[in-house]
Protein backbone atom coordinates (compact mmCIF):
# COMPACT_ATOMS: atom_id res chain seq x y z
CA UNK A 1 0.00 0.00 0.00
CA UNK A 2 1.50 3.37 -0.97
CA UNK A 3 1.40 6.51 1.18
CA UNK A 4 -1.48 8.07 -0.78
CA UNK A 5 -3.81 5.10 -0.40
CA UNK A 6 -2.77 4.73 3.23
CA UNK A 7 -3.74 8.37 3.91
CA UNK A 8 -7.09 7.88 2.20
CA UNK A 9 -7.67 4.77 4.31
CA UNK A 10 -6.63 6.62 7.45
CA UNK A 11 -9.00 9.48 6.59
CA UNK A 12 -11.84 7.08 5.80
CA UNK A 13 -11.23 5.13 9.03
CA UNK A 14 -11.44 8.30 11.11
CA UNK A 15 -14.47 9.50 9.16
CA UNK A 16 -16.47 6.28 9.44
CA UNK A 17 -15.58 5.79 13.11
CA UNK A 18 -16.61 9.33 14.02
CA UNK A 19 -20.07 10.75 14.61
CA UNK A 20 -18.55 14.17 13.91
CA UNK A 21 -18.89 13.58 10.17
CA UNK A 22 -22.54 12.42 10.29
CA UNK A 23 -23.95 15.95 9.74
CA UNK A 24 -21.10 17.34 7.69
CA UNK A 25 -20.48 17.70 3.98
CA UNK A 26 -16.81 16.79 3.35
CA UNK A 27 -15.06 19.41 1.21
CA UNK A 28 -11.73 17.68 0.86
CA UNK A 29 -8.76 16.09 2.49
CA UNK A 30 -5.09 16.17 1.60
CA UNK A 31 -1.87 14.68 2.88
CA UNK A 32 1.14 16.84 3.70
CA UNK A 33 4.65 16.03 4.85
CA UNK A 34 5.21 16.24 8.61
CA UNK A 35 7.66 19.13 8.20
CA UNK A 36 7.53 22.78 9.31
CA UNK A 37 7.27 24.06 5.73
CA UNK A 38 3.97 22.17 5.33
CA UNK A 39 2.22 24.58 7.70
CA UNK A 40 2.18 27.34 5.07
CA UNK A 41 1.09 24.84 2.41
CA UNK A 42 -1.83 23.73 4.59
CA UNK A 43 -2.87 27.36 5.12
CA UNK A 44 -2.90 28.01 1.36
CA UNK A 45 -4.79 24.75 0.66
CA UNK A 46 -7.44 25.51 3.29
CA UNK A 47 -7.82 29.11 2.15
CA UNK A 48 -8.32 27.97 -1.45
CA UNK A 49 -10.83 25.26 -0.45
CA UNK A 50 -12.92 27.50 1.82
CA UNK A 51 -12.70 30.80 -0.09
CA UNK A 52 -16.22 31.93 -1.02
CA UNK A 53 -17.81 29.20 1.11
CA UNK A 54 -17.46 30.88 4.49
CA UNK A 55 -17.18 34.48 5.66
CA UNK A 56 -13.69 36.00 5.59
CA UNK A 57 -13.52 36.20 9.39
CA UNK A 58 -14.36 32.49 9.71
CA UNK A 59 -11.79 31.68 7.00
CA UNK A 60 -9.08 33.60 8.85
CA UNK A 61 -9.94 31.80 12.11
CA UNK A 62 -9.90 28.35 10.47
CA UNK A 63 -6.53 29.06 8.86
CA UNK A 64 -5.08 30.29 12.17
CA UNK A 65 -6.27 27.26 14.13
CA UNK A 66 -5.18 24.84 11.40
CA UNK A 67 -1.71 26.41 11.58
CA UNK A 68 -1.59 25.71 15.29
CA UNK A 69 -2.84 22.12 15.05
CA UNK A 70 -0.60 21.21 12.10
CA UNK A 71 2.38 22.76 13.90
CA UNK A 72 1.56 20.56 16.91
CA UNK A 73 1.50 17.49 14.63
CA UNK A 74 4.88 18.39 13.17
CA UNK A 75 6.48 19.15 16.55
CA UNK A 76 4.90 16.53 18.81
CA UNK A 77 3.77 13.52 16.73
CA UNK A 78 5.66 10.69 15.11
CA UNK A 79 4.65 12.20 11.74
CA UNK A 80 7.07 15.03 12.39
CA UNK A 81 9.83 12.81 13.77
CA UNK A 82 9.80 10.17 11.03
CA UNK A 83 11.16 10.91 7.54
CA UNK A 84 8.17 11.06 5.20
CA UNK A 85 5.72 11.07 8.10
CA UNK A 86 2.28 12.18 6.89
CA UNK A 87 -0.13 14.77 8.25
CA UNK A 88 -3.63 14.54 6.77
CA UNK A 89 -5.93 17.57 6.88
CA UNK A 90 -9.70 17.26 6.35
CA UNK A 91 -12.27 20.05 5.95
CA UNK A 92 -16.06 19.90 5.94
CA UNK A 93 -19.13 22.11 6.31
CA UNK A 94 -22.46 21.50 8.01
CA UNK A 95 -24.90 22.73 10.62
CA UNK A 96 -23.55 26.28 10.28
CA UNK A 97 -20.00 25.27 11.06
CA UNK A 98 -16.64 24.54 9.51
CA UNK A 99 -15.14 21.27 10.66
CA UNK A 100 -11.37 20.85 10.46
CA UNK A 101 -9.47 17.72 11.37
CA UNK A 102 -5.74 17.00 11.43
CA UNK A 103 -4.68 13.35 11.50
CA UNK A 104 -1.10 12.32 12.24
CA UNK A 105 0.82 9.23 13.33
CA UNK A 106 0.34 10.06 16.99
CA UNK A 107 2.94 9.60 19.67
CA UNK A 108 3.56 6.80 22.11
CA UNK A 109 4.64 9.31 24.74
CA UNK A 110 1.80 11.85 24.70
CA UNK A 111 -1.68 12.80 23.58
CA UNK A 112 -2.73 16.34 22.57
CA UNK A 113 -3.73 18.49 25.55
CA UNK A 114 -3.98 22.15 26.53
CA UNK A 115 -1.02 23.16 28.63
CA UNK A 116 -0.15 26.26 30.54
CA UNK A 117 2.56 28.26 28.80
CA UNK A 118 4.87 30.61 30.62
CA UNK A 119 4.45 34.32 29.97
CA UNK A 120 7.82 34.50 28.23
CA UNK A 121 7.48 31.16 26.41
CA UNK A 122 7.65 31.08 22.61
CA UNK A 123 5.22 28.16 22.34
CA UNK A 124 2.59 26.15 24.10
CA UNK A 125 -0.48 28.19 23.20
CA UNK A 126 -1.77 26.34 20.13
CA UNK A 127 -4.44 24.20 21.74
CA UNK A 128 -5.28 27.02 24.15
CA UNK A 129 -6.16 29.13 21.09
CA UNK A 130 -8.22 26.25 19.71
CA UNK A 131 -10.03 25.83 23.04
CA UNK A 132 -10.68 29.58 23.26
CA UNK A 133 -11.82 30.22 19.69
CA UNK A 134 -13.53 26.99 18.57
CA UNK A 135 -17.12 26.11 19.42
CA UNK A 136 -15.93 22.57 20.00
CA UNK A 137 -12.73 20.56 19.70
CA UNK A 138 -11.26 17.26 20.72
CA UNK A 139 -8.72 14.55 20.04
CA UNK A 140 -9.19 10.92 19.19
CA UNK A 141 -6.54 8.21 18.90
CA UNK A 142 -6.97 5.05 16.86
CA UNK A 143 -4.08 2.60 16.55
CA UNK A 144 -4.67 2.12 12.80
CA UNK A 145 -5.89 5.58 11.78
CA UNK A 146 -3.60 7.67 14.01
CA UNK A 147 -4.41 10.65 16.19
CA UNK A 148 -7.03 13.15 15.02
CA UNK A 149 -7.37 16.62 16.49
CA UNK A 150 -10.54 18.34 15.29
CA UNK A 151 -12.33 21.63 15.83
CA UNK A 152 -15.53 23.40 14.81
CA UNK A 153 -15.95 27.09 14.04
CA UNK A 154 -19.10 28.95 12.97
CA UNK A 155 -19.26 29.78 9.26
CA UNK A 156 -20.54 33.30 10.08
CA UNK A 157 -23.64 32.88 7.99
CA UNK A 158 -22.15 31.80 4.64
CA UNK A 159 -22.64 28.15 3.81
CA UNK A 160 -22.10 26.90 0.26
CA UNK A 161 -21.01 23.33 -0.32
CA UNK A 162 -20.83 23.43 -4.12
Amino acid sequence: MNASSQAACRYERQRTASERWAVLHPLGHAEFAGTPCSVATVRAWARHLLNGRVADTALDDVVLLLSEVVTNSVVHSDSGHTPGGPVTVCLGLGAGMVHAEVIDDGSVTSLPFVRAAGLDSDGGRGLLLVETMATGWGAHHDTEAGTAVWFHLPTDGVLRTA
